[in-house]
């Protein structure tokens, strides 16, 4: 470690024992290449900067040949520093300027680390600035394009000669232009040849950092802590686009699936999220909202054609994304979910958001179209630690009905205890309220009685989980909904799970009653078992029973590695003569996700399979993702390394034949961890540093280079001209009498990086030295770690330019604290 005091880097110089080199059988002379502490390279570098012990990823450090840090302006506004107007003279280096900042503030210790390309700063409280989102201290800019795609097919092939097809495919296009973000969504849908395709929404954003908010223009989906969400095209300003994080808008589906089915999850009428789940419990979180207002439309649609329909009202995930206290504005026209809607209306919404204390906000908003007006009023709080409420009241009238109306929510949740927990929504309304998006424009009078009939008068929602270390988990929740046309549906599950010394024991049960099921066959209960069979096996075995019908089933998975699984079963019926097989195969190679699976019974056999990731086109060229592409990411370089697994916030990633791997998501305003997996590299491969922090702002697109290098390691078996192994100890030195390192026992050298250069000389005393002459093999084996050879070392005239040699330059690798370079085993 180099502790660099005001204005100049150390000089203190290492002392040497000569005598004790000399006992120990090393040359003296490697005291001069040891006398000073590692340094920067000259010029401008790439490192990790720490202030304060905090770290604040990458910044761009400037060096004078000595060493020295230049405390530009760019540096300080990223350690969050004031910016000294006095400057320092550098010489031909005098843009951008080197600010004096240590005159300044002259109890700043500066430890600058080389050999961790690490720079530390421990400064004083008021060097800091006012505490605020500066755009300095995140990475800015950068432009690529990117495409993510989401395929699903399904085939059910039916022996009496009958087929039935679904496929699907989910893409979102897009392009980061300087902090920019351009998104466009898209659905298409094929059911047994009637195709539909779907245009969720395009628009661009980008976030205003002084006022910590969000603009968006396009077609977009309004947001309010107010109102339900509303499609519609034109412009819309909100305060959380600064604070949020992607996918946590608070949004889960919980449902058991009774056999391999597909879910689809609608909001506002629109399909925005499809899926394939196996038989048993299933969770879906992190959705594609549309908004965090308008409730979500979950069916359930199994093998046999069977279908389950309900409802996750918003109510009971609008209070854990709470509302950022600013102001709210969306101005466009609305847009109806098909063209025969007609010509629809144009749109003002405004709300605002203010925190009351340290734990309540209040919000309030008007809407508008020339037909429609609402109010809303809106209040979260944290009356106590435990608990969060959050309670909503609205009243709308529309002039084309003359109807007018009120909706009123309520939502709670607390921790009842250390390990219960309870959450509770209600949402009740009257037949003459209406949202924006409910009016209905033009004469379809029936069409509109049928629609009104439909909506919900009363939701209601509860949770509650709780954990016993002894007992196990338990979780309920229940839902319920009633319509204006009397039509009732209530949902409710519950789970028990419990880890025992060589297995896992869980119980689910599953109700849907009401009008929403295809299928009502009451109560569904699972009981299963689950065996580890080693680290990356398990045996599974589960009785179902519903209505009248109980089914057995076994089944046996295997994580083949990181990139593979399967899992083969088969169910049998214990009162009914069903039947079925199946097997399931899900792989990550590297660039992709897919996945297969067949099954077959009595009367059909069905296919299914996925395939899923992201595109990302750069500067540099294409790369593929096996993550779908977030708003904020970037590209990871290992130049010429492929195959190399790296760490991302995302998961692991894999480098391609170019050495590139796409970062599908970094937090914004967020420090990332990036680390190279140094096991996964070839041993002929050294990396400088494999571990790097990044602090991206949203909309940035950040190019991530590891400084590589490639080395050829060598242990020769030298000896001189009489056969005799050279003397241990003695100094092995480059051509420019650079010294390299020293002879070990039985005339053993070992070269940490031959790098071509192959005209060595060993300093057998202070005036013979002589010449290594060995030949190496030009296919070598890359993935071994050092080769080895034979070496004779051929005498040479006195060396007089050794006894007067000046003093070498230093390494550019140097660490003080680091051993020498050893040969590594196996």
């Amino acid at each position: 470690m180099l502790a660099q005091g005001p204005g100049k880097a150390s000089e203190t110089l290492a002392q040497f024992d000569a005598s004790i080199l000399s006992s120990r059988g090393l040359d003296p002379g490697v005291s001069d290449y040891f006398r000073y502490a590692p340094r920067f390279h000259e010029g401008t570098q790439v490192v990790n900067l720490r202030v304060n012990g905090n770290q604040l990823g990458l910044s761009e450090a400037r060096f004078n040949r000595e060493g020295e840090l230049c405390f530009t302006q760019a540096l300080l506004e990223k350690a969050g520093l004031r910016v000294p107007a006095a400057t320092v003279d550098q010489g031909e280096w005098s843009e951008p300027a080197c600010h004096d900042f240590l005159a300044q503030y002259p109890n700043t210790v500066v430890n600058l680390r080389p050999n961790r390309e690490e720079v530390e700063l421990v400064v004083s409280s008021e060097a800091f600035r006012a505490p605020e989102l500066d755009e300095g201290m995140f990475s800015r800019g950068g432009l690529a394009g990117l495409l993510n795609y989401d395929v699903l097919g399904l085939e059910s092939q039916s022996r009496s000669g009958g087929s039935s097809r679904y496929f699907s495919l989910a893409t979102e296009a897009g392009v980061n232009l300087g902090d920019w973000i351009v998104r466009s969504r898209q659905l298409y849908t094929s059911v047994n040849g009637v195709q539909r395709s779907e245009h969720l929404y395009a628009y661009a954003q980008r976030d205003v950092l002084p006022w910590q908010s969000t603009f968006q223009v396009g077609q977009l989906s309004s947001n309010s802590p107010v109102f339900g969400g509303v499609q519609f095209s034109g412009l819309q300003f909100f305060p959380d686009g600064v604070k949020r994080s992607a996918g946590a808008n608070g949004a889960v589906v919980e449902g058991l699936a009774l056999s391999q089915s597909r879910v689809e999850v609608r909001q506002s009428g629109a399909l925005i999220y499809t899926t394939l789940v196996p038989e048993g419990p299933f969770t879906l979180s992190n959705l594609p909202l549309l908004n965090g207002t308008s409730d979500l439309e979950v069916s359930v649609i199994e093998e046999s054609g069977a279908e389950q329909r309900f409802i996750v009202p918003s109510a009971s995930f609008r209070g854990t994304a709470p509302a950022q206290s600013g102001y709210y504005v969306s101005l466009g026209q609305v847009r109806g979910p098909s063209e025969s809607e007609g010509e629809q209306p144009l749109l003002a919404m405004g709300s605002a958001t203010w925190g009351l204390g340290k734990s309540s906000a209040l919000s309030a908003g008007l809407v508008g179209t020339s037909d429609y007006q609402a109010t809303g009023l809106g209040l979260d709080t944290r009356p106590v630690a435990n608990l969060a409420v959050g309670a909503r009241g609205n009243v709308s009238h529309d002039k084309a009905s003359g109807e007018s109306g009120a909706r009123r929510s309520l939502s709670l949740g607390t921790a009842v205890a250390d390990s219960v927990d309870l959450t509770l929504s209600a949402t009740r309304q009257t037949p003459g309220y209406r949202e924006v998006s409910e009016i209905r424009y033009g004469d379809r009078q029936s069409e509109r009685d049928d629609f009104l009939g439909s909506r919900f008068k009363n939701q209601y929602t509860a949770g509650l989980s709780w954990f016993d270390p002894a007992l196990g988990g338990f979780s309920v929740g229940y839902s319920q909904s009633s319509q204006f046309d009397d039509q009732k549906y209530a949902h409710w599950h519950g789970s028990w799970s419990k880890s025992f010394k060589h297995a896992s024991v869980s119980a689910y049960v599953d109700s849907a009653v009401g009008a929403s099921s295809s299928s009502n066959d009451g109560v569904s209960v699972r009981l299963q078992v689950s065996v580890p069979l080693g680290k990356d096996r398990r045996v599974r075995s589960s009785l179902r029973h519903q209505g009248s019908r109980s089914t057995l089933t076994a089944a046996y998975t295997e994580r083949v590695n990181e990139y593979l699984n399967y899992e083969v079963g088969a169910e049998q019926g214990l009162n009914h003569p069903q039947s079925l097989t199946r097997g399931t195969v899900n792989a990550t190679p590297r660039y992709a996700q897919v996945g297969l699976a067949a099954s077959q019974d009595r009367f059909n056999t069905n296919y299914n399979g996925y395939l899923k990731g992201g595109i990302v086109a750069h500067e540099q060229g294409v790369t593929f993702s096996p993550y779908r592409v977030q708003e904020t990411f970037g590209v990871v370089s290992l130049e010429g390394v492929p195959g190399a697994r790296i760490s991302t916030p995302q998961g692991p990633v894999w480098t391609d034949a170019k050495g590139r791997a796409v970062i599908a998501s970094l937090p914004a305003y967020n420090n990332s961890r990036l680390e190279v997996d140094t096991r996964s590299l070839p041993k002929r491969v050294d990396i400088q540093n494999g571990t790097k922090i990044l602090s991206a702002g949203r909309g940035s697109f950040n190019a991530v280079d590891f400084s590589v290098v490639n080395v050829r390691r060598v242990l020769l078996h030298a000896r001189d001209e009489g056969g005799q192994a050279l003397p241990h100890g003695v100094s092995v030195l480059a051509d420019n009498d650079d010294f390299l390192t020293s002879v070990a026992g039985d005339g053993m050298i070992f070269i940490g990086d031959i790098g071509g250069q192959q005209a060595l000389k060993v300093a057998l005393s202070s005036s013979r030295t002589c010449q290594l002459q060995f030949d190496l093999t030009e296919d070598n084996d890359e993935d071994l770690p050092y080769e080895t050879a034979s070496a004779v070392c051929l005498d040479l005239q006195p060396n007089e330019a050794l006894a007067t040699a000046e003093e070498p330059e230093l390494p550019e690798l140097l660490d003080g604290d680091a051993d020498a370079d050893e040969p590594s085993e196996g």
